[in-house]
């Protein structure tokens, strides 16, 4: 009996160990935030947290600049997501270290102001990086988007998306590797412009939206999966019906 109770023991200390490998994170990823004009440590908080419900990952938060000086900032995880503002930041050391980690292969996801950033630099690989130059937004205001492609990333966006408020990014170059999943028209412009699309860049899968100026968006929870899927996209782990692979779902709660 006694053999039978320590093998019984043994059994559940094992599966308790499975239950809690089977619920951690299957993607690290590194969230690089902060600068002006947007209210950063609640969107941090909140879409970490929210993307998690729709894909295996867990995030760690870094502020600032600084950690891009480190040129293997992002060697222990599988995904960065920048999501900063820090439009007057020129170090070529930063820049350059950036844009080579994306190159050499580093899953990516870009958001909103991360397209306004490194304005006082050299820039241009950054650019070519991220899938698209800008440089200026439309005014605040109500905005629905139209998609552009067929694509895994959005089968599930709403045909009539809106958004009660948002920057609608003016486009000056959308490069050749770059290809738009969604379209805003701007009134300013009389032109579409791509707010959601992939790029390849180097050996690199990125994905990047200009959507996310406030709460107003970053609030909806289209806008979670739509973040989550482009993670996991970039990551190679969304099927061609636009759902995670096998191991990859989020918590759904």
């Amino acid at each position: 009996m006694k053999k039978l109770a320590v093998c019984l023991a043994l059994l559940f200390v094992l599966t308790c160990f499975a239950r809690a490998d089977d619920a951690a994170p299957k993607l690290k990823a590194l969230w690089c935030t902060g600068g002006c004009c947007h209210d950063y440590k609640k969107h941090a908080s909140l879409l970490t947290g929210e993307i998690s419900k729709y894909a295996s990952v867990g995030s760690k938060i870094v502020w600032g600049v600084e950690q891009f000086k480190d040129k293997d900032y992002a060697r222990p995880y599988d995904v960065v997501v920048y999501d900063l503002c820090y439009g007057n930041e020129k170090d070529p050391e930063i820049i350059g270290n950036i844009t080579r980690t994306i190159r050499d292969g580093k899953p990516t996801v870009i958001i909103h102001c991360s397209l306004h950033t490194f304005r006082a630099g050299d820039r241009e690989s950054w650019c070519e990086a991220m899938g698209m130059t800008s440089v200026s937004h439309d005014r605040f205001r109500a905005l629905g988007t139209k998609k552009a492609t067929d694509h895994p990333i959005t089968k599930f966006w709403p045909a009539d998306w809106k958004t009660p408020g948002e920057e609608l990014y003016q486009c000056l170059k959308f490069w050749p590797n770059a290809t738009a999943l969604l379209t805003m028209y701007s009134p300013q412009s009389k032109k579409d412009h791509p707010v959601c699309w992939i790029n390849s860049y180097g050996k690199a899968r990125v994905f990047a939206t200009t959507l996310g100026h406030n709460m107003l968006t970053v609030g909806q929870k289209d806008y979670h999966r739509l973040l989550a899927n482009g993670l996991l996209w970039t990551c190679g782990k969304l099927d061609e019906s636009g759902k995670p692979m096998p191991g990859y779902e989020g918590t759904g709660k």
